[in-house]
């Protein structure tokens, strides 16, 4: 199974998200940077992977997810966040950020966190949170996803 984790710089992000059942990404100024984005949305991504999102103010996750659709490589959306977006793909959310594992709780909690940790990266770099890893994913167990849907998910339908 294949999980992908996305930050969000502020909660209100991820509420608007959920309302839409649409994640997407900060369009970057570095076009090359924005290029590399693409190339892994699309080498990686597809509908029925496990997703899940971070609140980087927080220090927490929240609100697991199945994706979709692929990314739209083209659209640019202006509708839903209050800056533009990009790669924007439809997820089914299968809970809300009302629930939250703070990283520190995640570390000592789910198998996958504390499988992936190192002494040189944090939660952000184990689980792929950072800029130059979006859209890659990790790998993870059924429990794993059984633990992260157990503290987060508050729809029955938590299998992909």
């Amino acid at each position: 199974m294949e999980l992908f984790c996305f930050a969000s710089r502020n909660e209100k992000n991820i509420w608007l998200g959920v309302e839409h059942q649409m994640w997407a990404v900060a369009t970057l100024l570095n076009i090359g940077s924005m290029a590399a984005r693409a190339t892994k949305a699309e080498k990686y991504l597809y509908p029925g992977a496990l997703g899940l999102l971070y609140c980087n103010p927080k220090h927490a996750f929240t609100t697991p997810f199945i994706v979709r659709s692929k990314a739209d490589q083209t659209r640019v959306v202006t509708d839903v966040w209050p800056e533009p977006w990009r790669l924007p793909f439809k997820i089914e959310s299968l809970g809300d950020p009302s629930r939250m594992v703070s990283a520190e709780d995640a570390k000592k909690r789910w198998p996958v966190v504390k499988d992936r940790l190192s002494p040189k990266g944090g939660v952000s770099a184990a689980m792929n949170i950072t800029g130059t890893t979006v859209f890659v994913p990790v790998t993870i167990t059924p429990k794993d996803w059984a633990v992260i849907c157990h503290d987060l998910a508050s729809k029955e339908s938590a299998n992909p």
